[in-house]
């Protein structure tokens, strides 16, 4: 014997879904409102501008490195580039340690955020400096 549904059944099933929509529409609305607010720029910074400035930080200051190291959980910094205040704040990612037969030495990511733009470099961590030795 086949047995379609009712027209209860339907009705039911139909009031179901509209209540489940109806009750994911605000969460797809702030869901918008999120990606809208992360589509746009905090800061008018410009992005070549803020990678010039921070080489010219690095060209300044060789030793940063090492400072970050001892700030774990960042570390801030000013200089000037271009007759400019620049300040960031400089957050290590984990180091890649290389092993005693490899040929290449240990680098991390260093993160700067300037404004609000975020500036990566890979660099070169001694390895003295991770297994807590003075850098000098």
């Amino acid at each position: 014997m086949k047995r379609g549904f009712t027209l209860l059944e339907v009705v039911a099933a139909t009031v179901l879904l509209t209540m489940i929509v109806a009750a994911g529409i605000p969460f797809l609305r702030s869901a918008r409102a999120d990606l809208q607010a992360a589509g746009s720029p905090i800061g008018e910074a410009d992005h070549a501008e803020v990678e010039s400035a921070v080489d010219a930080l690095l060209r300044q200051r060789p030793s940063l490195i090492a400072e970050c190291v001892r700030q774990p959980a960042g570390y801030r910094v000013e200089w000037t580039s271009d007759e400019r205040l620049f300040r960031a704040e400089v957050r290590l990612g984990s180091a890649v340690r290389a092993d005693d037969e490899e040929h290449r030495s240990t680098h991390a990511w260093a993160v700067f955020n300037v404004d609000g733009t975020e500036c990566l470099r890979w660099m070169r961590v001694p390895s003295q400096l991770l297994d807590g030795g003075d850098s000098r």
